[in-house]
């Protein structure tokens, strides 16, 4: 009986330690906001990545290697639907697999390339929300891809602050999407990058190359003062038909490629539970600027209220978009 028992007792320590070194997580949230948004009324659909869920996990393999993969999906929290994006019902955002050591990282699948990765963490609103003044590659109607198929990343480790990544992905499913199906592209889709954080000193430069053969390169920075984190980005590329699509409030001419600057600057400011926002983004090329201003309030660590106004200003403007736009909504994050 004794034997028995300690037996039992070795047993479970050791699927103890096993489980210990291999760990599966859900995570996410779901935003629903009211807007008004070209001067109609509106619930949001979610803002940008905000209403989604995450399936991720690590495994320990020992000898400092490690196995890990990422499936997200985005929907609309309005609904509960995915409908605007092609393919509904796959995990769209981001799928991949990847192992990981001394020597870095190597990713499999479907995700952000490099540009995508960096440009994000310098908006004051982190892409989302009504005020947003993302330069955002493709959302500012530049040729940067949103996302890679069949995609290949690798990302150095941390070299005293600074970090590599590199992509390429096959031309294969890397072509414009529609609402049932994403094309073939013409290239093989290439991203490098680099990044340096010191402090509170951020730095970042990347280059892209999409499956339409249409290139965007950007400049990021941020610096926490302390009162704020202050935020600039620069991102100059081709727009038009070597688009993937020219998209969001930005209009490319769908006969020509034009080279495009946007350049965006902003800054986070806390204070007690909340933060506020504000962000100024000028693209004189297309003749359109944006101003946008925010505040979140933490009512949690995983709930936010949050509202935002912003105003958009010249030629390349319509007269229904110049109408100011309006959020207020609830962010809850599991």
């Amino acid at each position: 009986m004794k034997k028995s028992l300690l037996a039992l007792a070795v047993l479970s320590a050791f699927a103890g330690a096993a489980s210990a070194q291999s760990s599966v997580t859900l995570s996410g949230g779901v935003d629903v906001s009211i807007e008004r948004q070209n001067g109609a009324w509106n619930m949001g659909a979610g803002n940008s990545g905000r209403s989604n869920f995450t399936l991720s996990g690590t495994e320990d393999l020992g000898g400092g290697m490690r196995a890990f993969f990422v499936l997200n999906n985005r929907f609309s929290a309005r609904d509960g639907t995915n409908s605007s994006q092609p393919l509904t019902g796959r995990f769209w955002r981001q799928s991949w697999v990847g192992l990981g050591g001394a020597f870095g990282e190597i990713r499999l699948g479907r995700m952000l390339p490099v540009l995508q990765i960096y440009n994000g963490d310098f908006d004051p609103f982190g892409t989302e929300t009504i005020g947003s003044t993302h330069t955002g590659g493709l959302n500012a109607g530049l040729a940067g891809s949103a996302r890679n198929n069949n995609n290949i990343l690798y990302v150095s480790p941390n070299l005293g602050g600074l970090r590599v990544h590199a992509n390429i992905a096959a031309a294969d499913q890397n072509g414009p999407g529609t609402a049932t199906a994403i094309t073939n592209g013409t290239e093989r889709p290439i991203g490098f990058g680099a990044e340096y954080a010191a402090g509170p000193l951020r730095l970042a430069a990347a280059y892209d190359r999409n499956g339409l053969d249409g290139k965007t390169k950007g400049l990021y920075g941020s610096f926490n003062a302390g009162f704020a984190t202050l935020m600039a980005q620069w991102e100059n590329g081709d727009c038009g038909p070597l688009s993937t699509p020219a998209g969001g409030d930005w209009s490319c001419s769908t006969g020509t490629t034009t080279d495009v600057s946007v350049w965006s600057i902003g800054a986070r400011i806390p204070f007690g539970a909340a933060t506020a926002k504000v962000g100024y983004r000028n693209n004189s090329d297309l003749e359109q600027k944006k101003f946008g201003l925010g505040l979140d309030y933490n009512l949690s660590k995983r709930t936010i209220v949050y509202t935002d106004v912003a105003k958009q200003s010249g030629d390349g403007f319509s007269d229904l978009s110049k109408k100011a736009r309006f959020d207020v909504g609830v962010w809850h994050k599991f």
